[in-house]
């Protein structure tokens, strides 16, 4: 049998809550968002240089026009649909028919995927490439630090 339990030092307890915030901090860089019935979460890489932010997702087998790509309010978004193809029956005419999967690993339906921007980016000049299977968003970082707007102060009777 074991002893009491003893209380964890201050130092191990607040090494702790820092490694479980950087862990959660790390699973907010990229959204990981669990898939619903339907559908599916293709693989995402971020990397950062010097003068933009590229996002690469893994995407076999969906075409350019099955996939929107959208920015609002900081977020990255990233939606598609890869269809279920089914094998070619070209013994149909004969009488031969599907008649089961045997197995069925590969992924379908909708994806979104979703990774917050915490770096200016110059909007006008985001480009999106698909080759290959992989899809290539390059987000420019914008030059400017952010805009200054000097907001004036109204008296109180001008309300």
């Amino acid at each position: 049998m074991t002893g009491p339990l003893t209380p964890l030092s201050e130092e191990f307890s607040q090494r702790l809550r820092e490694q479980l915030h950087r862990l959660l901090m790390h699973f907010e860089e990229v959204c990981l968002i669990a898939p619903t019935p339907g559908s599916w979460a293709p693989p995402v890489d971020l990397c950062e240089m010097e003068d933009a932010i590229i996002v690469r997702i893994e995407i076999p087998g969906v075409s350019r026009e099955n996939v929107c790509i959208t920015i609002r309010d900081g977020l990255l978004k990233i939606e598609g649909r890869k269809e279920r193809q089914l094998p070619a029956l070209q013994h149909e005419a004969k009488g031969n028919r599907l008649v089961r999967f045997i197995c069925l690993e590969r992924a379908y339906g909708a994806f979104v995927r979703h990774v917050p921007l915490k770096w200016m980016v110059d909007l006008a000049a985001v480009s999106a490439r698909l080759a290959d299977g992989i899809l290539e968003v390059r987000l420019p970082k914008s030059r400017e630090c952010g805009r200054e707007i000097i907001i004036p102060i109204t008296d109180e009777s001008s309300l």
